[in-house]
């Protein structure tokens, strides 16, 4: 009989526990569908100032960089300078041997503080020149 009780009372009542049931899966799924948008929102934001952040390190970087290239060009511009002087002064010293004795410890410690810096920045070209 509880059957029957029940069969009887979804007959009667089927179109509105039909709508109802309608109405709950709308608003069930309009709410789900509506946190998905919401985490994605959310998850675009995070993207978005995680790229601005991102962007504005490399710039800070790639400025930085750019400043060490032109102190490390300024710094090789300054050796080669040296470099030149110092041959023109042995060269000097080659053609008139005369001042090669006051020359000789200025000269050498010329020499030791180059290959000083050399060692520093390079153990390849640390090594003795032929």
């Amino acid at each position: 009989m509880t059957g029957a009780a029940i069969l009887s009372l979804l007959g009667r009542h089927a179109l509105p526990i039909g709508l109802a049931a309608a109405v709950l899966l709308y608003a069930t799924a309009a709410w789900h569908f509506r946190a998905q948008r919401d985490a994605a929102r959310l998850d675009a934001a995070t993207a978005s100032r995680t790229a601005e952040a991102n962007a504005a390190a490399l710039a800070q970087v790639t400025a930085e960089h750019a400043r060490h290239i032109a102190a490390l060009t300024g710094e090789a511009e300054r050796a080669r300078a040296l470099a030149k002087r110092l041959g023109a002064n042995l060269e000097a010293l080659r053609r008139d041997p005369s001042h090669a004795t006051g020359a000789a410890p200025v000269l050498r410690d010329a020499v030791d503080r180059l290959r000083a810096g050399r060692t520093a920045g390079d153990p390849a070209a640390a090594a003795p020149s032929p």
